[in-house]
């Protein structure tokens, strides 16, 4: 059911970005910083600007990212040895405190 709703969802995205592509052919001129232009299809010039900002966005997330996975690591060894003093607290014998 998942792979269904996937799936349906890839192609109305695909379809939604094909359309646009179709309406948005008139071209612009990008000017850059150095002096630099581009001109090109107004579709293209956002699907560049999209692109740059998801991975602009994703290289700002991958330090937290990094960061959290060491977290976790250092969480599952705290957790291997706190079940291990446990088996070896349950392993001694009770002493009568009477």
């Amino acid at each position: 059911m998942k792979r269904a709703l996937y799936a349906v969802l890839v192609v109305v995205v695909i379809f939604v970005g094909i359309t646009f592509g179709f309406q948005n052919r008139q071209t612009v001129a990008v000017g850059y910083y150095s002096g630099l232009s581009w001109s090109g299809p107004l579709s293209l010039a956002l699907l560049s600007t999209l692109t740059v900002g998801i991975v602009v966005g994703f290289l700002a997330s991958l330090r937290t990212v990094i960061r959290m996975q060491r977290q976790l690591v250092q969480a599952r060894k705290d957790i291997r040895q706190i079940e291990q003093e446990v088996i070896n607290l349950r392993a001694l014998p009770i002493k009568d405190v009477i």
